[in-house]
């Protein structure tokens, strides 16, 4: 029944030729079957009844003409002794009587009908007049004044409904479209079947419509039983009930009240014109004992206005004061002395105003009544007329008004049968316009009373108009809905009845949209081709395509869009919806009710960032109350496998909102082989899962190929087809930290204290390690005997000595080239060549005695330019040197193995061996001079270890030396040149 008004859907589908897998609102609502067997399960097409495509058939349609015609009510009262205990009789004559004067639309038949164990015509069938004063001529002679005296026991129900019947049918009219409002009072023991059976052949062979009203209801906390009640399930109307209120002999006004209001809202049923049968737009009630003032407040919207009547209903007339005080919306007291009806006979005041200002009404009324009374207020409106001068803002003849039903006609609700729930359905409209965005709230008024004798709190809850599918079918058609909550108590009778306001102004009607000269844009874009059939008609192909028009509302047809609404203004509307009997409260709690299913599931997708949001309404935990638990979705390639939750299951969703509210989830999707079927269902607190949602189709593309920057933080996606963990991924919340968010900032907590430590650690390590150093060397420095180093040398560290260049050779300064200042050189040991130590030492040779004289007993040692610095001994090599008294010491060096080594013997350095003993005037002998050869080596040294001083040349020898004036040995007569062999 998809797009049924295409010219080319010609016929039903059947299970061969229907899609199952399209998301329109036909599989939505009835299970992905086809047209034809939903069909079939109706009783005019079962067990093979009425086949389709029999040729043999006449088919051709017969129309039935009919006018319409005033609708004809009879009330059918019960007169035995149950209603002469109290002010029974009293309070039924005075709501007849209002029924006939004030209600009852002109012209409309109406008669009444006693019975005990007979029935009689109190009133025939006669119309309404239109003068007050025939109206209630009419009403007198409606029921007597005093009840029978035949019991109860013996009444005879069937006969007042035959009598009723024959009144229908008198003149030779029928009796179909007849209301029958039965008054009677309601009993504890059920109706024995024989005479219900009897009952139903009447009410189906005549075709009429009964209207039950259970007056009174006797009994601390009535219980449902299978009574006349069951009337209302076979003429498909309601059934109200009025509770037994009476003190001692007395009663209390509250049964009267309701009384009139039940005979009110029964003709609401068959009078839905507003201006025929005037709107309830406010009740109150104000009990007495204490003297004071009651005053309330009432509003009147722009619809209406046209005749407005304040209405107080009293037990005494002297329980009203003399003050009656009604204030407009512009602050004007109006004065209600002279405009006061007082009608005895109902116990009733009336104010009326015509062409009523719009907006709220003060009243203010002096409460004289007694404790245990109250007085009542009722507040009805008619529309106001097209042409009549209004306040301010926009006038609509139409008023707005309310229809109220259930799901099923049958006033028991089972609790425990969980799968026959009962829905309300209440429709708000103005003109036949939908009215969206109003407060409807229903009520479930228990009857009966607690144990501290008063009346029990009301269940009060929302109906919604948001399409989400169960149990609200489509958005914003004005019809509102819900789930009738399961109330886990004990077995009782509930009067269910509505109130509807703007919701803080933001109630709008729905008006009709311009028309224009373009279509409206079909769901699909006009890929059309036109086509020839097999019998030669031609006609246009239409070609489904995935380029949806945006101008069609999403979610397969749910919605009802409009581009203008109309502010309804300030509104209140009440209504009693009937009586509603629930049962097995006690034995099925209520978490043995599965949550609502999810209709109006549907998904976004961004192909940039690789994810998924996904849009539902929020089920209820029990239905459509409260809150799941939890979500469970699952995801799968084939759309049956999903909708029947037979594919891959996510392992995270979103938190659960309470029933009702817009929900959403984001997840990283990165699975690009294909099409993939998505479901939701809720699971509540005692793990009962509710039904699977609608499907919805989702593909991913790939992501583009150029590198987006993340601003926003890891995705904590998985790799490409990886895991179902990556349909879990939640947007980030920033006011949420969850468990994982917790252990990454403890963690980087803990890893920077790790570092600072790490560091700490290793400052003390090194400073303590270069502050030791540092104390060594200046250790050493002080305890480092004072040398003198010969004329042209420096003293100086090794470290200085090694980074300082060498000075340049005699050769370099000999052609003019200037010696770098600032810079000491290095030690000739260390950076001269061979040749140059030789010429060196034969030019220091030459100047110091050019003769041989005396001048060569100094003996001075060759500038190295490296500093005698003391260190420990490890195998001592002995050196002598020349010290400033003349004195040859002997010392004994570590030498480095890496800067010197012994060679083969060479002449060029000798060491000589000098008894110290001696005195300064002796020499040594020639004879104990012993030559040493040693060689520097230029590689790398090793350690901290200090370059020996250099060792003194030996004395030249050209033909004799003497020392101290000892002939030297026939050897050095003459100085022999001696070769550097190795640095």
């Amino acid at each position: 029944m998809y797009l049924h008004h295409l010219p080319h859907v010609t016929q039903f589908c059947d299970g061969s030729s229907h899609t199952s897998t399209s998301p329109t609102k036909h599989n939505a609502l009835c299970s992905r079957r086809s047209v034809w067997e939903v069909m079939e399960q109706h009783p005019d097409f079962a067990n093979g009844s009425n086949p389709a495509g029999d040729p043999t058939r006449d088919v051709t349609p017969t129309f039935m003409y009919v006018k319409p015609a005033p609708t004809r009510y009879v009330i059918v009262v019960e007169d035995t002794t149950v209603m002469n205990l109290q002010k029974r009789w009293e309070f039924l004559r005075k709501a007849v009587r209002k029924l006939l004067v004030y209600d009852v639309p002109v012209g409309s038949a109406v008669g009444v009908v006693l019975f005990d164990h007979v029935a009689k015509v109190k009133l025939p069938l006669k119309a309404t007049p239109a003068s007050l004063d025939a109206r209630q001529r009419l009403a007198t002679s409606s029921l007597p004044r005093n009840p029978s005296r035949v019991p109860e026991s013996q009444k005879c129900i069937i006969c007042g409904l035959e009598e009723a019947v024959k009144m229908l049918e008198k003149d030779g009219d029928s009796a179909v479209g007849g209301v029958i409002l039965l008054v009677t009072a309601g009993s504890s023991q059920p109706i024995v079947q024989y005479d219900l059976r009897q009952l139903e052949a009447v009410i189906k062979r005549k075709g009429v419509r009964v209207v039950p009203i259970l007056y009174p209801v006797t009994g601390r906390n009535p219980q449902p039983v299978s009574g006349i009640e069951n009337l209302a399930q076979i003429s498909g109307t309601e059934y109200f009930a009025v509770l037994d209120e009476g003190i001692g002999m007395d009663g209390k006004v509250s049964m009267m009240v309701s009384l009139m209001d039940a005979l009110y809202a029964a003709l609401r049923i068959f009078i839905p014109d507003p201006n025929a049968l005037p709107l309830v737009v406010h009740k109150m009630e104000f009990p007495g004992g204490i003297s004071s003032t009651s005053q309330g407040t009432f509003t009147v919207d722009e619809g209406l206005g046209g005749r407005v009547r304040f209405c107080l209903i009293y037990y005494d007339l002297g329980h009203v004061g003399n003050a009656i005080s009604l204030i407009d919306p512009s602050g004007t007291n109006l004065e209600t002395t002279n405009i006061q009806e007082e009608d005895g006979d109902v116990n009733m005041f009336f104010i009326t105003v015509q062409d009523a200002m719009a907006g709220e009404w003060l009243y203010r009324v002096e409460n004289r009544a007694d404790s245990h009374q109250s007085l009542f207020f009722r507040v009805l409106a008619t529309p106001r007329s097209a042409n009549a001068s209004g306040s301010s803002g926009h006038r609509d003849s139409h008023a707005v008004t309310i229809s109220a039903w259930t799901s099923t006609r049958s006033t028991l609700f089972n609790v425990s049968n969980v799968d026959d729930p009962m829905l309300v359905y209440a429709q708000v409209t103005c003109g036949g316009a939908p009215v969206v965005g109003a407060k409807v709230e229903a009520s479930l008024q228990r009857l009966g009373f607690n144990s501290t004798g008063s009346h029990y709190e009301a269940n009060t809850f929302l109906l919604f108009d948001n399409g989400n599918g169960d149990a609200d079918i489509t958005k914003n058609d004005g019809v509102y809905s819900r789930y009738i909550p399961a109330i886990g108590t004990s077995d009782a009778r509930y009067t269910l009845s509505l109130t509807v306001t703007d919701n803080d102004a933001t109630a709008q009607v729905i008006m009709p949209s311009q028309q224009t000269s373009s279509p409206r844009p079909g769901i699909y874009v006009n890929n059309h081709h036109s086509y020839s059939s097999k019998m030669g008609s031609s006609g246009i192909q239409y070609t489904r395509s995935r380029s949806y028009s945006p101008a069609w509302p999403r979610c397969c047809g749910s919605i009802v869009p409009y581009t203008t609404g109309r502010p309804t203004g300030q509104l209140s509307r009440t209504r009693t919806v009937g009586v509603i009997d629930i049962v097995g409260g006690r034995h099925s709690p209520p978490f043995s009710i599965p949550p609502s299913r999810i209709g109006d599931f549907r998904a976004e997708i961004n192909p940039s960032t690789q994810r998924i949001t996904f849009y539902w309404t929020a089920p209820g935990s029990n239905r459509d109350h409260g809150t799941v638990a939890n979500y469970e979705v699952v995801f799968s390639r084939d759309a049956i496998s999903a909708s029947q939750g037979t594919g891959e299951m996510a392992n995270e969703w979103s938190k659960p909102f309470f029933v009702g509210t817009a929900s959403s989830h984001t997840a990283m999707w990165r699975r690009h082989d294909g099409v993939y079927y998505f479901a939701i269902r809720g699971v509540n607190h005692e793990h009962e899962p509710g039904p699977w949602s609608n499907i919805v189709e989702v593909f991913m593309p790939h992501p583009p190929t150029t590198t987006e920057i993340n601003t926003r933080g890891s995705t904590q996606g998985g790799p490409v087809g990886g895991t179902v963990g990556e349909l879990g991924v939640t947007t980030p919340q920033p006011s949420i930290l969850t468990p994982r968010d917790i252990m990454a900032i403890v963690g980087a907590a803990c890893a920077i204290l790790v570092v600072l430590l790490m560091m700490t650690v290793y400052y003390l390590v090194v400073i303590t390690r270069r502050k030791r150093q540092q104390q060594e060397k200046k250790a050493i420095e002080v305890m480092e005997p004072a040398t003198t180093t010969p004329a042209g040398c420096e003293t100086d560290s090794e470290t200085n000595s090694i980074t300082k260049p060498p000075p340049p050779p005699p050769e370099a300064l000999a052609v003019g080239e200037a010696e770098v200042t600032g810079k000491r050189s290095l030690s000739p040991i260390q950076s001269w060549p061979a040749s140059t130590l030789l010429a060196e030492h034969e030019r220091r040779r030459a100047n110091d005695s050019p003769d041989g004289g005396e001048g060569e007993l100094s003996l001075h040692h060759p500038d190295l330019g490296v500093p005698y610095m003391p260190v420990h001994p490890v195998h001592p090599h002995p050196f002598y040197y020349h010290t400033p008294n003349g004195h040859y010491i002997e010392d004994s060096l570590a030498m480095d193995s890496g800067s010197m080594v012994s060679t083969q013997p060479s002449e060029s350095l000798l060491v000589y061996k000098v008894d110290t003993s001696a005195s300064d005037s002796i020499r040594p002998p020639s004879s104990s001079v012993t030559p040493t050869q040693v060689s520097w080596e230029g590689g790398p040294r090793q350690g901290p270890t200090k370059v020996p001083p250099p060792t003194p040349p030996k004395p030249t020898l050209a033909a004799h030396l003497t020392l101290g004036g000892v002939a030297a040995s026939p050897m050095g007569t003459e100085r022999k040149r001696r070769n550097v062999t190795q640095v």
